[in-house]
């Protein structure tokens, strides 16, 4: 539980294979372990997230984040707790920063480039205020210039959310972080797993559901009626 939990914080999706958690975690020798012959990440996988769903479902479980593991996926989620979230006081602005592209394929980094701009254009609808950050943005100063089109005071930034997209044999996972940028925790770590084509139709429906994850966290803003 330690080696995933440490990974996905930082965030090295790579290390979370099958056959990485083999050799790291269960001291499999790399030139003798086949994942298709020893399941043993599979089955050990399997009780551990059984065994957090039943610590979940006790009423006395507190704290102020779950942790989980989806099916299909070795990389642990971390979420705030409803009790948490009802005490998260939303930033007046947060930061997209551009989403790395883990793919050997050819399109990928322009399916990502394409998936960030249809993000922040979500995120814009959604939330009002927010802020592009460039790939110099840095935590330790908490302040970025705003993108010419959202702006070009400098203002307070609170949190920023990075992520990345990993494409292999036709699947596609969505990475995200939402880091506090004073202190560099993570808030919120998720990730939503798609499969298809790299089309458009994708890049809306991966940037729809990060929209309606991080509502739990920034109250959207709210349309304006007509008379």
């Amino acid at each position: 539980m330690r080696f995933l939990v440490e990974k996905a914080i930082s965030g090295a999706t790579q290390d979370t294979t099958e056959h990485a958690i083999g050799i790291a975690v269960f001291n499999r020798d790399p030139s003798k372990y086949y994942t298709n012959e020893d399941p043993i990440v599979r089955v050990q996988v399997g009780r551990l997230r059984a065994k957090l769903k039943a610590y979940y479902a006790r009423p006395e479980t507190g704290g102020d984040c779950r942790i989980g593991i989806p099916v299909g996926s070795y990389m642990p989620t971390i979420q705030r707790t409803s009790a948490a979230s009802g005490s998260f006081k939303p930033p007046s602005q947060f930061a997209v920063v551009p989403f790395k592209c883990i793919s050997h394929q050819g399109n990928g980094k322009s399916f990502t480039h394409g998936f960030h701009d249809e993000l922040v254009h979500q995120l814009y609808q959604t939330f009002g205020d927010i802020v592009v950050a460039s790939t110099d943005f840095t935590a330790r100063s908490g302040v970025h210039e705003p993108h010419a089109a959202y702006g070009t005071s400098h203002r307070q930034i609170n949190h920023r959310l990075e992520g990345s997209i990993q494409i292999d044999a036709g699947v596609i996972k969505a990475s995200i972080r939402l880091i506090d940028a004073s202190t560099g925790h993570i808030t919120l770590s998720e990730q939503f797993n798609r499969q298809g084509a790299l089309t458009i139709a994708l890049q809306e429906d991966l940037a729809s559901s990060i929209c309606a994850s991080l509502k739990r966290f920034f109250p959207p803003i709210q349309p304006t009626k007509l008379p």
